[in-house]
Parts: C-alpha cells; structure tokens; sequence
C-alpha cells in the first residue's frame, strides 16, 4: 500500500505526458531529420534532392550523423518511435530536475504537473514548441539546457557549460537562446559580466574576413531572396507576425512579470523570471533590428526570438504559485486568481483557437483590480465573476467546435485524429481535470492514496498501449521502408515526385529512398541559403499545374459521396514532364489517380490492421508522357 501511495504521482504524471501528445510518425521536422540521416548513409542518392542540392542546416548539428550511425542498424519507424520517447521522457525529466531546483518544495509537483499539462507552443502561428511529439534533436538540446540552467543558478558554472556546450552540438538554435537567458542572468547577478560582450569583437572580426558561416553576420539579405521566402518562411521575422501571436507572447510577458514581482527578489525562479524577461527584451530586440530591418543573413536564421522557449516554460510552471498567491493576496477572493488562470488558459498557444486577443482586456483587468477590488460592491464583483467564467468556457467551446470541424474533414476517422485527446488537451479541461485529482489525492486517506495510486499504474499502462497513435497511412509508409512497392526498378540516380495531400517528401525519401523532386517541406533551409529559395520557386512552377488539378481531386472526393474517378489532365503531366530552360523534369512521379496508361506500377497501400485498400497509387515515368509529342526527354 505504501509503494502505491509513493509512485502514484509519478505515474500519474508520466501517464499524463504519454496520453497528451501521443506519437503520430515521422512527421514535420522528423522527416527532415530523416533525410539528413539518409543522406550520410546513401549520398549518391540525396545529394539530388532539392533539400541538399543547395546545401543545408545540417552542418550545424551532430544529431544526423548519430541518427545514421542508429539507422544502419535499425529500421527508421521502430527507430523514430522509440527515440522520440526517450527524447519527450528526458525533456520532462530535466524539466522535473529543473523545478526542484528553482522552487520551493511546497511548489515542485504543481509547476511539474502544469508544464505538463499547459500547451508547450511559443512563437508564430503556432508552429514551434518544446518537448515536440516527433523525433528532432531540439527536445534533447532542450533538456540539456534546462539541466545547464539548473546548474547556473546552483553556481555550478561547470557543469552549466558542459551542458549548454552538448546543447548546442544538437541544435544550436535552442541553446543560443538559452545561452542569452544565462548571460542575462550572470549580469544581473554581477555587471562585470557585461565585459563578456567584447567577445563579439573577434566575431565581428571573423564576419568580416567571411570566415564560415560567420560571413552571413554581415551579409544582407537582397529584396529578391526575402520576396521567395515570404509566405513560407514568415516565421522567422517578427514584423510578420500576427496580432494573435504577439497576444500569446504578452500573456507569458505578464506571467513572467508577476513571477518576477511576487515571487521575491530570494527566490531563484523570482530571480530567474527577470533574467529572462531581460534575455526576451534582448532577443526580440536583436531579431527585429539584425533580422527585420538589416536582413542579415546570420541574424535572420539565428531566430533569436527562440528565447521565448524559455520565457514559455517558466510561465507555464509558475501558474500554480501565481494562482494561489493572488488568492493569498486578495483575502481569498476569487477574482484575482480567476483573471490569472483566464489569462493562461486563454493566452495559450492553443492550435485553431482564435481568442489570444482577448488578453488585451484581461491583463490591464488585472493590473488594475489589486486598486479598485476594496470599492466593487458585491454584485459587480458576482458578475466579475460569471463573466470571466463565461469567458473561459467560451474560449473552450469555441476551441471544440474547431476540433470537431477538423474532425468531421476526416471522416469521423479516429485512426486518423485522436478526438479523444483533441478535447481533453485543451488547458481548461485537464488542468482542471488534474487540479482536482491532485486535491482529492492529499484529502485522500492511506486507503484512498493507494487506490488513486493503482489507478495511476493502470491509467499509465492504458496510455502507453494508445501512445503509437500513427495513421494507417503512416503505418504503411514506414513499414514499407526500403522494399520493392513497385514493380518497376528505380534507379539510384532518378529523382521522383510523389504527390501527397499533406505535402511531405516522406514517401519518396522513406518508401522509395529515393531524391524527391519538390515538396514545400524542402524549403525549411529557404532561410540559410538564397539557392535553395530560388530553385524551389522554380520547381513550384513546375509542379504547379499537377498540384492544383490534385488538390481539386481531394476535394471533390472529400465532399462526394460517390465520387467519379478523378485523373490530372494530360497538358498538366506533360507540363511537368517537360524541361523548362536549365529546370529538368522528374524522372518519375507518383500519383493516386489512375491515368489509364503509361502505369509503370502499383502499389495497394493496405491497413496494417485489417488488410483493407485504403489507397493505391500509381507509378509513372516522365519520358513516357513527353516522347510521343516529341519532346526533349530529361
């Protein structure tokens, strides 16, 4: 009984973490990271691919070549899967380390268990986050540094340096940023840390001698190269941010102040809140001047804005001591801590919710009511109250509606999204599913600790068996790594376009192994080379006549009952199939319609479960679509 008592909060977090972001495949920045391991392993083959043609950020990072080492021997699926658990166990391990360290012990398991249960996105259009449900090297650097910062505010400033220096080997992104949050805290600790910034003296030195990649510190960024990248690489330059975002970014900003005002100048995450209010103040200062208004390469692709991580992070675990110091505060009133939890749960990064704004009003409600809370009659305080509680489940009602939306595009297919978990994730729900469980675990007697805590093992048991959560799709993808789907035989050389609705490379790097022609995805490095932008506008118009008939085909069957076979017109094939100038063609393409000829092979993806066809596609080769009208074969 005593053994279920102790781990039950353990279980009950991991299970927690295992259930909120169950795995979905290689995906997003998985898949570049799996080309980049491919390629070490065949580069003769994808050194032809539009993602390493110009060159890419691989350079940068030691995770592609230890992923290669890891792939030579394994399968990528099994691979993927079981490094991206190892990747999310580490990331909440040393987020664990790093709240034992930074805050009392009263507070350790509620800032655990917030971190845990509060969205991890930060940034623009709710692209980036912490602690990613897919394999990348950010997820490890990330602990890393949270390790490192554990130890810089324990003054182990060895230790600190080990880690950041590991960090920044696996992506130096995440680890400059937190680099400048420790910098921020050295030099509100002790000013004579300011000398340290003369070391950009030499740097400066060294990007003026064009030395590496130091020589894009003072390279600007021409009026062309910026126009290729707007629209898909607007992530990386603040003046294009949306109002949504920047709503997100002042609800942490606010959270932060507060942590840095109440918490006490003794406290280390008092002291660490206003150490990375500075580094948020200096990052964002640096990108929107060296990345914004300079265009300067380096700048620009060192997103110094990726501080927010951090800013992030600690906003998130001190929303427990803030709710219940406003409570403290307020003589038990409930206003003031209703305003902080509205202004968390409503100013999160929450995908496909539209309400961050309304922060705009809560924030300066906040500020204010410590001022005027002594003069509000009891009835306006009432309505205060009903309306900020309107207000949240709003915000959650609106946020379901887009979930069952999305939903309902799939076909009510659960296979495909876990509805389940879409509802629960949202803040409101399970942090206030959780804050209750955690008060009915300490008002629990012996007895009912233990029960809680077999329930925890069980609940943790029933996570781990749902985690792989991949689509039937993907499960086909990645079990048919590297066999034969085709009948025909590919060369190693031939590049091929595989169109996907998703638009993601991952069936030609992953099924074929082979250089993929064109996918949006490829340009991620638009940013770190003007070639890769450039020659990506160009394979975009080449592909452009088959992608739009395609996509007319997905929706023509999504909103058909019984759609009639839907193929892409001639003109559009022989388009691509057609060398533009110095742009040639792909050597074969890949498309799920039946063009009735010219099918060089077929391949009937089955559900991995049932054997049922859930797509075929076809095989297609570019010389066969351009001979017969006499032209120039690639």
């Amino acid at each position: 009984m005593l053994t279920l008592r102790r781990i039950a909060p353990w279980c009950f977090a991991l299970a927690l973490i295992v259930y909120l972001r169950p795995y979905t495949g290689i995906r997003h920045d998985a898949t570049l990271y799996l080309a980049q391991a491919l390629r070490l392993i065949s580069p003769d083959i994808f050194n032809r691919d539009l993602f390493f043609v110009a060159g890419s950020q691989a350079s940068f990072t030691l995770f592609p070549q230890l992923l290669a080492l890891l792939l030579a021997h394994v399968e990528p699926g099994k691979a993927f899967m079981a490094l991206t658990f190892v990747g999310r166990f580490l990331f909440y391990a040393a987020s664990a380390w790093c709240v034992h360290v930074l805050f009392p012990p009263r507070w350790r398991w509620p800032a655990l268990l917030a971190l845990i249960v509060m969205p991890t996105g930060y940034g623009a259009f709710s692209m980036f986050s912490y602690a990613e449900p897919f394999l990348t090297a950010r997820p490890i650097a990330e602990a890393l540094c949270l390790l490192a910062l554990a130890a810089l505010v324990q003054g182990r400033m060895g230790w600190a340096i080990v880690g950041f220096a590991l960090a920044g080997l696996l992506h130096p992104l995440q680890a400059i940023a937190a680099v400048l949050a420790a910098l921020c805290w050295l030099v509100l600790g002790d000013r004579r840390w300011l000398w340290s910034l003369l070391l950009a003296v030499p740097v400066l030195v060294l990007a003026a001698l064009k030395v590496g990649p130091l020589g894009g510190l003072l390279q600007v960024m021409d009026l062309e190269w910026r126009a290729m990248i707007d629209g898909v690489g607007d992530q990386v330059f603040l003046g294009a941010w949306a109002l949504r975002d920047w709503c997100i970014v002042l609800a942490d900003i606010y959270l932060l102040h507060l942590v840095a005002q109440h918490g006490g100048a003794n406290t280390l995450f008092g002291r660490l809140a206003k150490a990375l209010l500075l580094a948020m103040i200096v990052g964002l200062g640096l990108s929107y001047l060296l990345a914004d208004v300079l265009r300067l390469i380096l700048p620009v692709g060192l997103q110094l804005w990726r501080v927010l991580w951090l800013v992030h992070w600690l906003a998130a675990a001190a929303i427990p001591f803030l709710v219940w110091e406003q409570w403290q505060r307020g003589g038990r009133d409930w206003v003031g801590p209703l305003l902080v939890i509205a202004i968390a749960v409503i100013g999160a990064s929450v995908p496909r919710s539209t309400l961050p704004w309304a922060v705009l009003g809560l924030i300066p409600l906040h500020m204010v009511w410590p001022l005027v809370a002594a003069k509000v009659s009891a009835p306006i305080r009432r309505l205060l109250l009903v309306g900020l509680v309107l207000a949240l489940a709003v915000a959650c009602f609106r946020y379901q509606l887009q979930i069952w939306a999305v939903y309902e595009m799939t076909g009510r297919n659960s296979e495909i999204i876990r509805q389940d978990v879409m509802i629960f994730a949202y803040p409101l729900l399970c942090g206030g599913t959780v804050a209750l469980l955690v008060w009915g675990y300490q008002r629990s007697g012996e007895k009912g600790q233990a029960l809680l805590g077999a329930l925890s093992v069980l609940a943790l048991l029933g996570a781990l068996w749902l985690w792989d959560s991949r689509s039937p799709w993907t499960r086909a993808q990645e079990s048919a790594h590297g066999t034969p789907v085709f009948a025909e035989n590919i060369p190693r050389s031939a590049v091929v376009f595989w169109y996907a609705s998703e638009a993601s490379p991952r069936a030609a790097w992953m099924v074929l192994r082979r250089a993929n022609y064109f996918s949006p995805q490829q340009l991620s490095g638009q940013m770190f080379n003007r070639q890769t932008a450039l020659l990506g506008k160009q394979l975009n118009t080449q592909v452009e006549p088959v992608t739009l008939q395609a996509e007319i085909c997905g929706v023509l069957a999504n909103v058909q009952e019984n759609p009639e076979p839907c193929r892409v017109s001639e003109l559009g094939l022989r388009h691509l199939c057609t060398r533009h100038g110095e742009l040639a063609p792909p050597d074969y393409f890949v498309l799920p319609y039946d063009q009735e000829k010219h099918v060089r092979g077929r391949w009937q993806v089955r559900h991995p479960g049932t054997g049922e066809v859930i797509s075929t596609e076809y095989l297609y080769k570019c010389s066969d679509w351009v001979a017969s009208e006499g032209e120039a074969t690639p």
